[in-house]
């Protein structure tokens, strides 16, 4: 039975990969490092920004991975990405229903806060476990087992959304149901449903409802 929900920023409630991977692409190039579809999956999605820079740029020197880092504030500063498709109105209907949920990122606390208001989604959310909270990010399960400790909710009665193959991993260590967002290549039998986005889920008063359902599919989800 689902008590309480935790949501992961970037590709969950922000349409924002494509600008994200623009930018590290970008410093890719300068730097000649490899970059591809592989490198994008184990450095940059569900990683810290300062993870992504020592990993990807290994052999740059301090002062320009501080470049790069700084380079990365300035370029959120002036990004606007929208809201993936029906996650504002999944918000309100979970505020509805008075079922907790909260935000959990590797983003900075400054940069996730910075989104959230753009959108005026801190009407929604109240609380959040960012890079700072943590000693060990994803894929490891410290944030999202300090998510449901802020909460107060049993790990087995958590649900997540999480786009990135580190996230989804992490909420899975956690012991909690994932529900993967626009991540067709990760394993269904590991996750509850992979949806396009929250226009493929409705809410309704005792379950969560799986719109694109196919035959065989896992069936709706209880909520408390």
């Amino acid at each position: 039975m689902i008590k309480a929900v935790l949501f992961d920023l970037d590709g969950v409630i922000l349409d924002s990969n494509p600008v994200i991977e623009a930018f590290w692409g970008g410093w890719a190039e300068k730097e000649g490092v490899e970059f591809n579809e592989r490198v994008i999956k184990e450095t940059i999605h569900g990683r810290t920004t300062w993870e992504t820079i020592h990993t990807l740029f290994h052999q740059s020197d301090a002062t320009r991975k501080q470049e790069i880092y700084d380079d990365g504030v300035a370029y959120d500063l002036v990004m606007k990405p929208e809201l993936v498709p029906g996650v504002e109105n999944f918000m309100a209907a979970l505020t509805d229903r008075r079922i907790p949920f909260m935000l959990v990122t590797s983003s900075p606390t400054k940069r996730a806060w910075h989104f959230l208001k753009q959108h005026r989604l801190d009407r929604f959310i109240s609380d959040s476990i960012t890079a700072e909270d943590v000693q060990r990010g994803k894929p490891a399960p410290e944030p999202y087992l300090k998510g449901a400790g802020k909460l107060g909710i049993d790990p087995a009665n958590c649900l997540v959304f999480e786009d990135s193959d580190s996230g989804i991993t992490s909420a899975i260590t956690a012991g909690m149901q994932v529900i993967a967002v626009n991540n067709p290549e990760f394993r269904p039998d590991r996750v509850h449903w992979n949806i396009r986005n929250f226009e493929d889920l409705v809410l309704l008063d005792e379950t969560l409802n799986y719109l694109g359902g196919l035959p065989g599919a896992k069936p709706a989800l209880r909520l408390a």
